[in-house]
């Protein structure tokens, strides 16, 4: 069945860069990289030589050191094979590349501690939306290079692994791009990591089953995330796969300026903090419509929309301006006006610091779009709260709700009085044991990391002897 994919990759061509072109005029897709979608090749800024891996290489290690333009001289992709380890992984959008950066980080420090063969060890951490590719650049450390995933058409496909010539692959959750995965196979092992199947995914493979374990059973091992997980995998035929958990679990605490917290808490101290994080449309429509009746309420609340695409903050804006709210926006207002009703934050990688001083917490993307990762505010002790729809973080939510982390609302009432409950004197002593247990959650669950691990260095070992 891979073959008529290749014909139909060929038919529906047109499309795709038809797509490509209206993503770039939305905003969606970087025009200066639109290159990267056809495996055009170019010149990478990576370290030539020196990178990671030999244990007198003189480098800093990832989590203590990032790339300069004074330290990341030109280097093309076509040279990485030459003596060196070159780990490639692949994340889809923002929350898969989090991971991403984890597993970079700790294959780092694995290769500098076990007694590894002693090439240079680099990265190669592919993704597929703008918001993903500016993060990991970043984040990423000095050893590691970002690049667009390119269509999935066999030409472009096989480009790509002409240039970069993976000694390892390493797929993130649940993107699974046939040609990408087959042809992939021909040059190095994969595997499917903290792999899920949403149900709307799972009621489609259903149908095409053949298919799904054709593309699948290119993948040395495949590691799920649940028990849920691993019984849809079981129902679609596969077998060669392992229930480790949500590596999730394991990833660290977001970053956070110390100095801007340092300020920024000083200056909200007499407001109770309550973050909208990683909004879309849907929630936009019920939470901006219970900030007036809270604050008449509770008039020293304070209310911060951290949108999940910041390019939306013009239309949010809008709307905020239909219901008579006053608001600022970051990147014209880099610190809240405790007049207004609402801080709508437009930068990545602020999550951290409004984490820092929320008092609750509103995890976006749960009245639609199956939810956002719960575990960002839990590090910080927050109370959580989610939507109805949570169907791509289903196990980590309700385990939350089993042990007390988090809560789920169903609508726009039951949110509201929730809110009303948490911000009184009642329900301030109940808030403070939810945010208790919260951490104590994802404090437990670390050892998790340490068993995708084990995987990992048993094929990137097989991949480098060979």
């Amino acid at each position: 069945m891979i073959y008529l994919y290749h014909i139909l990759s060929f038919l529906f061509l047109p499309l795709y860069v038809l797509l490509l072109v209206l993503r770039v005029i939305v905003g969606k897709e970087d025009i200066k990289r639109i290159g990267e979608r056809f495996a055009i090749g170019h010149t990478h800024t990576i370290i030539n030589s020196g990178g990671l891996g030999s244990r007198n290489d003189g480098v800093t290690p990832i989590s203590n050191r990032r790339a300069t333009s004074d330290d990341v001289p030109n280097f093309s992709s076509i040279d990485y094979k030459r003596n060196e380890t070159l780990v490639w992984i692949h994340a889809a959008s923002v929350g898969e590349s989090m991971i991403a950066l984890t597993l970079v980080e700790n294959i780092n420090d694995l290769w500098l501690k076990r007694t590894m063969p002693k090439t240079t060890l680099k990265f190669l951490v592919t993704s597929g939306t703008k918001s993903s590719a500016k993060i990991l650049q970043q984040k990423l450390p000095v050893n590691a290079v970002h690049q667009l995933i390119p269509i999935d058409n066999i030409i472009f496909v096989k480009k790509f692994f002409r240039n970069w010539q993976p000694t390892l692959g390493i797929f993130v959750e649940s993107e699974l791009w046939p040609c990408l995965i087959s042809e992939g196979k021909k040059h190095c092992k994969l595997l499917l990591l903290n792999a899920r199947i949403s149900d709307k995914s799972f009621a489609s493979w259903k149908k095409i089953s053949s298919f799904f374990r054709e593309i699948t059973s290119n993948f040395s091992e495949i590691i799920v995330q649940s028990n849920i997980d691993y019984e849809k995998f079981m129902q679609l035929g596969m077998s060669n796969i392992n229930n480790l958990g949500n590596i999730k679990f394991a990833n660290k605490k977001l970053p956070v300026n110390e100095q801007e917290l340092t300020i920024l808490a000083q200056y909200m101290s007499a407001k109770r903090i309550i973050v909208f994080a990683s909004t879309h449309l849907e929630d936009e429509t019920v939470l901006l419509n219970i900030i007036k009746p809270i604050k008449q309420r509770y008039p020293n609340c304070y209310f911060i929309l951290i949108p999940r695409h910041p390019e939306r903050k013009n239309d949010i804006g809008k709307a905020c301006t239909q219901l008579n709210l006053t608001y600022s926006i970051k990147s014209e207002q880099n610190i809240p006006i405790l007049t207004d009703d609402l801080y709508i934050v437009d930068k990545f990688g602020e999550l951290g610091l409004f984490f820092s001083i929320s008092y609750i917490s509103f995890v976006g993307g749960s009245f639609k779009q199956g939810g956002h990762n719960v575990l960002e505010p839990a590090y910080f002790a927050n109370y959580i709260i989610f939507g109805p729809d949570m169907s791509n973080f289903a196990n980590i939510a309700n385990e939350m709700l089993a042990n007390k982390a988090a809560t789920q609302i169903q609508n726009e009432s039951d949110l509201l009085n929730k809110m009303e409950y948490l911000l009184s004197e009642t329900g301030i002593e109940e808030a403070k044991i939810y945010q208790t247990n919260a951490l104590e959650f994802v404090n437990k669950n670390q050892q998790i990391l340490g068993n995708y691990l084990a995987i990992i260095e048993k094929y990137l070992l097989v991949g480098v002897n060979n």
